[in-house]
């Protein structure tokens, strides 16, 4: 059925399908009225019962994968390393001088002081893992789970690839621009 009956009540009329107090005489006035309205739902699609529903054709699934962002292996191995020298010199089994080698010169200054004031220095700390994250092609975003005693911690760090002007390699020598991995910023929790 695709229209729907309702009952209205009117106030007389004589307007086609009106029902008066005659019995049904469309023409001898009254108060009830009753018209079709049409549907508001979209028409059936061909539904066996009300549960089963016809679906249609499914669009292929597509088969190809997309390759995944190329990992930065360089990247990967030099946070795992500077990760290593940030834990060893929390624990105090590294100088503050070893940190100056991976990271930029005001995480060196921050560390000296913490170091200076006992706020970093404790318990020895385990790796325990680390993830790596690429958001560009000489970025990688660090994500640091370690151990510090019995309490288990999180650190967060980031490394890029800049261009750095290295000490020369032979006494007299100049100095020479390079790209190379260094931190660039750390959160410790």
């Amino acid at each position: 059925m695709t229209t729907t009956d309702i009952a209205e009540i009117g106030c007389g009329g004589s307007e086609a399908g009106e029902i008066g107090e005659s019995g049904g005489d469309p023409g001898a006035g009254g108060g009830l009225r009753i018209s079709r309205v049409p549907n508001s739902e979209p028409p059936p699609l061909g539904l066996r019962s009300p549960l089963s529903v016809t679906l249609d054709p499914v669009a292929p699934v597509r088969t190809s994968v997309p390759p995944p962002d190329p990992i930065d292996v360089g990247l990967r191995r030099f946070a795992i390393s500077a990760t290593t020298v940030l834990l060893e010199l929390m624990g105090g089994r590294r100088p503050v001088a070893h940190l100056s080698g991976v990271a930029l010169p005001h995480i060196v200054d921050q560390f000296r002081v913490l170091l200076a004031a006992d706020l970093a220095r404790g318990p020895a700390c385990t790796l325990l893992r680390l993830h790596t994250q690429h958001p560009g092609p000489d970025v990688a975003e660090i994500t640091v789970v370690y151990s510090r005693g019995e309490r288990v911690q999180a650190m967060g760090a980031r490394v890029e690839r800049r261009l750095m002007t290295v000490r020369p390699t032979t006494p007299g020598g100049r100095r020479r621009k390079e790209r190379r991995c260094v931190l660039v910023s750390v959160s410790v929790g």
